[in-house]
């Protein structure tokens, strides 16, 4: 049940692709459960579908006093995570513009409700950031498979811990909005990001609906995308197989050249030619991977603060009511 009528306004970032079947339905539930004075902004990541044009339907029949609707546009599809910053940082200057001070994010696809909105910021009102955790999830059995092993992954191997679990919909307080825009890298992973600033943090769990129409602009092979990305760019798991296969190899090849040794020394193999060959070109081999793995270790704990080019770009920023 929402308690949004006793609860303070808050800015909503909703990121949307292609969602031209939900959007109405998502504006529409927003604006019943949402409390007075509240701002909605919808990035358009790219849309080549009618989501724009429903979308300005619905803000037109919507009072800017009950809810005001933003519409920032990329300038192409950049990403589901890029989108998610994309808004935020817009979020943060409205809120800085405004008395509202706290920030949420959800996807428009429905499958997190907009009711629960409620239920995050009544928990957020002694925390800095309030995050959903899903109780229950109606993908595809493959999916949940595939989401319980990156959660478990990453909740195992994370450079800081990232709950199970845990993915977009969340309520933040402005102040910890500001401390995620200023750490974003190139390799943006939204949970990961809110995980790692720390602050004040608390789980809801949340029951998670399917999606009720079109497709998933994530799917199997977005999952395994943003897995991959996340793993790489929040975790150690990579390094720490970097080093295991590397000793791994050192030793066999240790191992072998030992071996082989004490077979020529006894006189039962004469060892020479292509084994010999192979088994030195290994060894020298695993000492590099070790010496390239040290390198990689030592670039890990100093990564470069340059970024080369933006995350995004914002072609334009209208207020739609």
């Amino acid at each position: 049940m929402s308690l949004m009528a006793d609860l303070l306004p808050c800015i909503v970032v909703a990121p949307v692709f292609q969602e031209e079947s939900n959007i109405r339905d998502f504006v529409e539930r927003l604006h019943k459960t949402i409390s007075p004075g509240s701002e909605l902004i919808i990035v358009d990541d790219g849309c080549t579908d009618q989501t724009v044009e429903l979308l300005r339907h619905s803000a037109a029949s919507i009072p800017r006093d009950e809810l005001a609707i933003r519409l920032v546009t990329l300038s192409r599809n950049f990403g589901h995570q890029r989108a998610v910053i994309a808004g935020l940082e817009v979020a943060a200057k409205r809120a800085r513009e405004t008395t509202i001070d706290c920030i949420s994010v959800i996807d428009a696809d429905l499958q997190d409700r907009p009711e629960h909105i409620g239920d995050l910021l009544a928990a957020i009102e002694n925390h800095d950031v309030a995050y959903a955790i899903r109780a229950s999830r109606r993908e595809s059995m493959m999916f949940r498979i595939g989401a319980d092993i990156f959660y478990k992954a990453l909740a195992r191997w994370a450079r800081s811990p990232v709950p199970p679990n845990a993915g977009t919909f969340s309520m933040m307080r402005t102040s910890v909005v500001d401390v995620m825009l200023d750490n974003v890298d190139e390799n943006v992973f939204f949970p990961g990001l809110r995980a790692w600033v720390g602050f004040d943090q608390v789980s809801v769990p949340l029951d998670r609906d399917g999606r009720q129409h079109g497709e998933s602009r994530v799917g199997l092979k977005g999952l395994i995308r943003l897995a991959v990305g996340a793993l790489f760019g929040y975790s150690k798991l990579p390094l720490r197989l970097m080093m295991l296969f590397s000793a791994g190899s050192l030793a066999l090849s240790a191992l072998a050249v030992l071996t082989m040794t004490v077979l020529k020394l006894g006189g039962f193999v004469a060892v020479e030619g292509v084994p010999l060959l192979v088994v030195l070109i290994f060894f020298s081999l695993s000492v590099l991977a070790i010496f390239l793995t040290i390198l990689a270790y030592m670039v890990s704990r100093n990564p470069s603060p340059v970024q080369t080019r933006a995350l995004y770009v914002i072609a334009h920023e209208a207020s739609l009511n």
